[in-house]
């Protein structure tokens, strides 16, 4: 027995004539997982190059920011030689000052710090879902 084949002598492995509505459903879903495929890979090159630039803007800064640290002890010294021989007093006294200078610097630094981290972060975020909770609470009685 034989199955006769329609009148463009195609036929699906379904047994229903060719452009039927199932046949074009398969279709259009195989082409979009082809797009989203095709899409994703791209993604993910474009990823791997975004890594390796972001990679590089990374290392380069850790270079300057080692740089600058370098050049500001370099500074530093410098200025303590030169401090010491308009003054004719001996270096370590200026070695000295200069520490204190330092110390009082980074004190006031971790005194601002302090006080930043006592003012409140996300406040506007807080109080609306505050609102929200409220509101969730006086609907649900």
């Amino acid at each position: 027995m034989t199955v006769e084949q329609p009148a463009g002598g195609q036929s699906s492995p379904s047994g229903s004539p060719p452009g039927g509505l199932l046949e074009h459903l398969r279709e259009l879903c195989a082409s979009g997982a082809a797009y989203l495929q095709a899409r994703l890979a791209l993604a993910g090159i474009e990823a791997k190059e975004a890594l390796l630039h972001f990679g590089i803007i990374i290392a380069l800064f850790i270079l300057a920011v080692a740089v600058i640290v370098f050049g500001y002890l370099f500074l530093c010294i410098a200025v303590t030689v030169l401090i010491a021989k308009l003054l004719c007093v001996s270096p370590g006294w200026v070695i000295l000052g200069m520490a204190i200078l330092h110390f009082a610097v980074a004190a006031g630094a971790v005194l601002v710090g302090v006080a930043r981290l006592k003012t409140a972060v996300f406040s506007g975020t807080l109080a609306e879902l505050k609102k929200d909770q409220q509101w969730l609470n006086h609907t649900s009685r």
